[in-house]
């Protein structure tokens, strides 16, 4: 359970990320007037779509037969007033009351923010509210697809926060504290997510054991990625959100390693490793040296210039020198397969990694 404040900052750092936010809890505690407080706060459209009342061609788009003979399925006036609004927020509300063939048709709309034949802008954000399927009316457990499209807050505002709204309205919810990532920082989140899958590769798809838990948070490539990209919207010191984002991704149980990991991990900033990888050791944890040579390569995309491609090398080689060959071969594909068009590689890279250059077709570049 988070704090108002920080189920917020999960909604902000999911939605900028384009990672669609499912908030739990008993009927009756505030989920459709905190997003519609977040909406009217930020002058933004908020488009309420009630899963208990919905057909399939509601979300997915009715079949129209064109003059031509074609067919295109013409979205809902709900999405064409927030496509032209370029902006603002579309609440399903409900979620558990839809039957499977809602859902299914939500499939799209949740992950890709497609309904229909139009694509809304990425200026929309899609929340989802649910009542767990024994306290709706008339529920449903939600399917796995869908499960594993959204983030999962369990939303149960205190006392304090319910006085709060009713002395000062619903539309003034706390501020967020979500960050805005650059490049460099996406690819430092990305490295932590595929240093610690490379650590323990076992957590890279585990489909739940137990059929009532699919409805939930449960970790996937998909979840994974999501996460990549949420984490990175907020700060590192934020313990509370970056513990809510994670777990409503990926599972508590798994959450909880992967945070101990990266609290353990403790990643050098990239940029310092490249000026000096002497600050390494290069002959350690193997999954702590891939996470770091992840970030480097990152680090090298973004930058996205000769030299910043050329002394990304340098880590390699030197890790390579260190111990750990076959973590450096790895990083070295993806590094050489981001180079810059007039990059020419350097010496001592075309001899240490020659099969991995001839596999990218750089094998003869100089």
């Amino acid at each position: 359970m988070s704090d108002l404040a920080t189920t917020v900052t999960v909604i902000d750092a999911c939605g900028a990320s384009g990672v669609a936010v499912l908030l739990w809890s008993d009927p009756g505690l505030g989920k459709s007037s905190l997003v519609r407080g977040l909406a009217a706060a930020q002058g933004l459209p908020c488009e309420v779509v009630l899963g208990s009342i919905r057909e399939p061609a509601d979300v997915a788009g009715l079949p129209v037969v064109r003059g031509d003979g074609s067919v295109v399925l013409s979205p809902p006036s709900w999405a064409v007033r927030l496509a032209d609004a370029a902006a603002g927020y579309v609440l399903l509300d409900e979620l558990s009351t839809c039957p499977p063939a809602v859902q299914a048709a939500l499939l799209a709309v949740a992950l890709d923010r497609v309904v229909g034949d139009l694509a809304l802008p990425s200026g929309v954000r899609v929340l989802a509210a649910a009542n767990p399927a024994d306290r709706a009316a008339d529920g449903w457990e939600l399917s796995p697809p869908l499960a594993n499209r959204f983030c999962h807050v369990s939303f149960t505002p205190s006392v304090d926060e319910w006085l709060d709204g009713m002395t000062v309205g619903w539309s003034a919810p706390p501020a967020s504290r979500a960050i805005t990532a650059d490049p460099v920082r996406v690819a430092a989140v990305k490295a932590l997510v595929t240093g610690f899958i490379r650590h323990m590769p076992e957590h890279l798809h585990a489909f739940p054991v137990a059929a009532a838990a699919s409805g939930g948070a449960w970790p996937s490539r998909r979840t994974w990625a999501m996460l990549s990209a949420a984490l990175a919207n907020v700060r590192d010191e934020d313990a509370a959100a970056r513990q809510a984002i994670t777990f409503g991704l990926v599972g508590e149980g798994v959450g909880v390693e992967f945070l101990t990991w990266c609290a353990a991990a403790d990643l050098p900033d990239p940029a310092a490793v490249v000026d000096d990888p002497s600050l390494m050791d290069w002959d350690g944890r193997p999954d702590r040296v891939w996470a770091v040579l992840s970030s480097v390569v990152g680090w090298a995309a973004s930058q996205g210039t000769v030299s910043a491609w050329q002394s990304a090398w340098r880590p390699l080689l030197a890790a390579a020198d260190g111990g750990s060959v076959d973590v450096a071969a790895a990083a070295a594909r993806p590094l050489s397969l981001c180079r810059p068009a007039s990059a020419r590689v350097p010496a001592a890279v075309r001899t240490r990694f020659a099969p991995v250059l001839a596999a990218a077709g750089l094998g003869t570049a100089a």
